[in-house]
């Protein structure tokens, strides 16, 4: 009796083991931005590939071929390095949250004022990141100019 309340007891043990370590790794995917991101990622090829299934089979290789042809010079092109550009400009909000990263949704690590002058790495996108004495953050372009 005793032996068979060790293997139950072994048995729940290694399960629970399993759902914990289950639950971690879900957490950790739950909370990385490039799992998002691969996420829309897949939900827009799932879209493209159902608008091309409605095709002929004939036509659907075809199309597939394209498709995946396009897709692939997309990721390509998506893929080149832009070029950055290194200048000083000039804040021209009374007072700007300066992010973690390229958006809205990170956290806040540094306020720069008006008329306070920041380094520049533009790399062509709307959120440009900018180092000051204090810190290192993102912003957007539109509240920063090149005059003073």
């Amino acid at each position: 009796m005793d032996r068979k309340k060790g293997i139950i007891f072994t048995i729940l043990l290694i399960l629970t083991a399993l759902f914990i370590g289950f639950v971690a790794i879900m957490q950790h995917n739950f909370m990385n931005p490039d799992f998002a991101a691969n996420e829309d990622q897949d939900m827009a090829n799932a879209t493209n590939n159902r608008t091309t299934s409605t095709n002929e089979d004939d036509e659907n290789n075809t199309s597939d071929q394209s498709n995946d042809n396009k897709d692939n010079k997309q990721l390509e092109d998506e893929e080149e390095p832009e070029e950055t550009t290194f200048s000083t400009r000039y804040v021209t909000a009374d007072q700007l949250n300066a992010r973690s990263g390229p958006g809205a949704d990170y956290d806040i690590v540094g306020l720069v004022t008006l008329d306070q002058e920041v380094e520049v790495e533009d790399d062509g996108n709307e959120w440009v990141k900018i180092t000051t004495p204090d810190f290192t953050g993102y912003v957007n372009e539109k509240y920063l100019s090149e005059e003073d």
